[in-house]
Order: C-alpha cells, then structure tokens, then sequence
C-alpha cells in the first residue's frame, strides 16, 4: 500500500470521530449496514452508590467524577436510550476504575459482593441488553476466588475485572494466584483495567501535566500485564485470558522488540525462565479491546501483531463518546465479516454469551 492509500483509508475510517469533534457532538455517521452485525462494546462501565459513599467517607478522589455519577448509576431507561440512540445492541458492564481495591480487605470484600449483586440484577432485568464482569477484592484472595465463583454460577456474570494494582501490590505475586486458578477453571476472562500508577510508578509518570489518563494509566497497566508473563503465570494457567483496553495499552506496537530483546536478556541468567517468548503469550492468552482507540492506524496494527479474533470492540463508556466510538468502528476499512468479528463474535466467543 502507498503512502498516499494509506493515508487516504486512515482519514475515512477516522473521519466520524473527526466529524463528531467538528460539529460539537452531533451524532456522527456512518452507521452500519442494516442486519449486518450487532453492536457489543465490552469495557462500558458503571458504578454503586456505596463504593461512592466508601469513597467519600475515606476523602478520596472519587472513581465518578461528577460529570459522569448519574450516567455511571443508571442501569436502566437512561443508558438503554443512550445505547438506542448509538446503535449499540448490548454492553458488558464493569465497575469503573479503581473498583473496590483501595479499601480496607473486609470493606472490599463486601462492597464487591454488593456490587455484583446490582449488577447481576441489571443483567437479569434487561436480559440481552447487559452482561457483566465480576469485581473482586484481591486484599483478600480466597475471598476474591470465592466470589468469582459465585458470580459466574449464581449471577450469571461473564467474567472479571481487576483494576491494575491493589494497593502497589501486583497480581504477580503467587499470594494471588488461586484467583486465576477460579478463573481459568471458571472459564471466565479477567479484564485488566487501567487506574492510576502505584506509587513506585507514579512520580514520573504522573509529573506530566496533561498526560495522566492517556499514558501514565497505561504504562501502569502494561507494566502489570508483562509482570503476569515474566512471572510464568500462563505457564501455571494456560488457560488463562487476560483482556487489555486501549489497543493493548501500547503492548502490540512494543511486542517485536520486547521479543527480541528478551531473547537476548535471558541469556544473562537474571531473567525469570519461560516455556516461550512474551509475544508468544500475548497473542495465545490476551485480548485486546478498541476502548478509546477506535482509530484506523492503530487498529490496522494491532491485527496484525495479534489477528483479528484477538480483537474486541469497546467504547470506554461514559468516558469516552459513545456514538463518535461507534460510527469510528462502522467507518473502519474492513469487510463486514471482519467487523462482524470484531463488534460481536469474537466477545461472544471470549464470554460465551
């Protein structure tokens, strides 16, 4: 493809994002053909009102901030209107980051368990229209394994969602490792959630005025998914799938030097020893979403460094625009069958919906 071809399909297939921004929040186009495929975002968020009470009573920043608490709360009329009117069939419903993990572990415990139930409830009421992710407490991890089984046989929930580091802690550490343990055997995918860096981390990352949520999250995240591989979690648990928003958290562009450069590290004696290259793990127990990075060029790379039924649609709703997302996805240069697996088979496979 030339240069000029691929600037051309990179601007079409961006042009409803870029035509949204222009009008001022007009709903954008294109939108899919009619009976083509279903629309299934899978990292669109919500919250309870007593993680936020939690919050409140510590003064801590909270996981809503206020532009976004009511749409957050709303499991019903007001969010199924705002789906309606974005063409999306169904959502995947997490707790919005940092979930339960910065409370104390009995706190925690009982705040994922209520949770869950809410959301369990929603799902129940507009079956079709919701699924749901698991929240778990890993301060206390027979408790967090505990719940995962509960969620999945008595809910009816999908999968999980762990929102990066607990406390600085990471889920490396083997003290953790009897929660993928219920999920592998659960068969329930665990989406590894972006929040603020811990506090090793945090200091030059978060020094950049600006760059907070668009890099610091990530490098937070990457960081957590490439320690689950250094530390022969998918060797223990091959089975495993672990999912990563926001095209991968940068993961897919870095994975051929990551690869090459292992390979030469390895041979020092100092690194951890695996079955195979980090590469290979990514593209045989991860999963990447399109959440706030619904954009030609980055999508066209990702597919290629992990294949397309490695790729999962998301929105990253309220926080990003729900209809600006979607027309994005509908104007990418891709057949109908490859949207097909993208927007709807591909998660119907991953959470065996």
């Amino acid at each position: 493809m030339s240069r000029r071809d691929f600037l051309r399909k990179s601007v079409g297939a961006a042009g409803a994002l870029l035509a949204y921004r222009a009008t001022g929040g007009e709903e954008p186009v294109p939108r899919r053909p009619q009976g083509s495929y279903r629309m299934l975002p899978c990292e669109e968020h919500f919250t309870v009102q007593a993680v936020e009470d939690e919050t409140a009573r510590m003064a801590r920043p909270s996981a809503a901030p206020r532009a976004f608490l009511d749409t957050l709360l709303d499991l019903g009329a007001g969010r199924l209107h705002a789906m309606d009117t974005a063409g999306v069939d169904a959502q995947i419903l997490s707790l919005a980051t940092p979930g339960v993990q910065r409370f104390a572990a009995a706190t925690a415990v009982s705040l994922a368990r209520e949770a869950n139930d809410h959301l369990g409830e929603a799902v129940k009421a507009h079956p079709g229209r919701f699924h749901g992710l698991a929240t778990f407490a890993p301060q206390n991890p027979a408790a967090a394994a505990a719940e995962l089984e509960r969620a999945s046989e008595r809910l009816g929930l999908c999968g999980a969602v762990v929102h990066s580091h607990t406390n600085g802690e990471y889920l490396d550490d083997r003290k953790f490792w009897e929660i993928f343990e219920a999920a592998e055997a659960l068969e329930m995918p665990i989406y590894l959630h972006p929040r603020d860096p811990s506090d090793n981390l945090a200091g030059p990352a978060l020094d950049i005025p600006g760059f907070r949520i668009g890099w610091a999250f990530g490098v937070e995240t990457a960081t957590h998914a490439l320690r689950l591989i250094a530390a022969g979690v998918f060797d223990a648990f091959p089975k495993l799938r672990v999912i990563l928003g926001h095209m991968g958290e940068t993961l897919p562009f870095a994975m051929f030097r990551i690869d090459e450069r292992f390979r030469i590290e390895s041979g020092s004696g100092r690194v951890p020893r695996l079955k195979r290259l980090p590469g290979d793990y990514f593209r045989d127990n991860f999963l990447v979403t399109t959440s706030g990075m619904n954009y030609w060029p980055a999508l066209q790379a990702t597919i290629a460094v992990v294949g397309i039924e490695n790729v999962l649609f998301a929105a990253d709703y309220p926080f990003e625009n729900l209809p600006a997302s979607v027309a994005a996805m509908h104007g990418m240069p891709l057949a109908i069958e490859d949207k097909q697996r993208i927007c709807e088979l591909n998660a119907r496979r991953v959470f065996r919906l």
